[in-house]
């Protein structure tokens, strides 16, 4: 069942993607669907409206399964807004130098493609690490809905920050750090992001990564991160029941290389109120009019 949409566009030619444009949203009280790992996800940081719900209900219609290895975008191809409703996502990049990388993880209840929307086309290519299941928008439906509202649009775009703040540390790390700080920090922060109701809790969580997929990540060889990951199995700060790893040691690994958590504590006070504005008093609303008359 399709809620708040036209009906759909011609399928596009490039990526054949259904496109969606929103309409006005629902009336206000409309519950996003209960397993919405989206709303859950953004929930975490406000209290969401109804219409805010509505968006997120809409940007979840049509949902598609999707199979481990599948691609949600390659490399030139024209760039969409990819729901991840459910399952994990990477973007990777290729040189003959260094061979693959992982430069970013996408979880359960994130948009993909917001930090890509600036370009005409995609840079890198994104494959889902596990099956889920997806949705898709266009840039400008996306763009159409979410614009409506200004502080779900505000929210966003502090997503896309922290992100950027998170990549920037990583980065950092892994330049000065050894390379077991940096295995410590990418199991941290990977819990950090999991940390989300309805998707992820504790320090036990879900790592769907082989140690070769790990070393991409971390800039280490799969050799390398099979030592470390022994050396802190043996030394009782790590339990590995793959595909899950518990962290039994987070607070001192946290202590000693010195974790900033750049999901944590999220600014909003910035945020425009998601209420509309109160009617003028009568008084301004006639100065409004004879302004409007001259």
């Amino acid at each position: 069942m399709t809620y708040g949409l036209t009906s759909p566009d011609r399928l596009s030619r490039s990526s054949s993607i259904r496109r969606l444009n929103f309409v006005s949203p629902a009336p206000r009280g409309r519950q996003a669907t209960a397993a919405s790992s989206v709303r859950n996800r953004l929930s975490k940081y406000v209290r969401l409206t109804g219409e805010e719900l509505d968006f997120i209900e809409r940007s979840e219609d049509d949902p598609k399964p999707i199979t481990k290895g599948d691609k949600l975008s390659q490399h030139n191809e024209d760039g969409d807004i990819v729901v991840l409703q459910s399952g994990w996502a990477v973007l990777k990049s290729y040189n003959k130098s260094s061979g693959h990388q992982i430069l970013r993880v996408f979880l359960p209840g994130e948009f993909v493609g917001l930090s890509e929307i600036g370009t005409p086309q995609v840079e890198h290519q994104i494959s889902m690490q596990t099956s889920g299941v997806v949705s898709r928008l266009s840039r400008r439906a996306f763009y159409s809905g979410v614009s409506r509202l200004p502080r779900l649009n505000a929210l966003l775009l502090a997503l896309v920050s922290l992100d950027l703040q998170a990549f920037r540390h990583h980065g950092s790390c892994m330049r000065s750090m050894s390379a077991e700080s940096n295995l410590k920090f990418f199991l941290l922060q990977l819990r950090s992001r999991l940390k989300v109701p309805g998707v992820g809790t504790g320090d036990r969580f879900h790592v769907p990564f082989s140690q070769v997929e790990i070393g991409q990540a971390v800039g280490l060889t799969s050799i390398y991160v099979n030592k470390l990951l022994r050396a802190l199995r043996e030394r009782g700060e790590l339990e590995i029941d793959r595909p899950y790893f518990r962290l039994l040691a987070r607070e001192q690994w946290e202590k000693d290389i010195e974790f900033l958590d750049a999901y944590e504590n999220m600014d909003t006070s910035w945020f425009p109120s998601a209420e509309p504005p109160e009617d003028l008093p009568p008084r301004d609303k006639s100065m409004r009019t004879e302004f409007a008359m001259v």
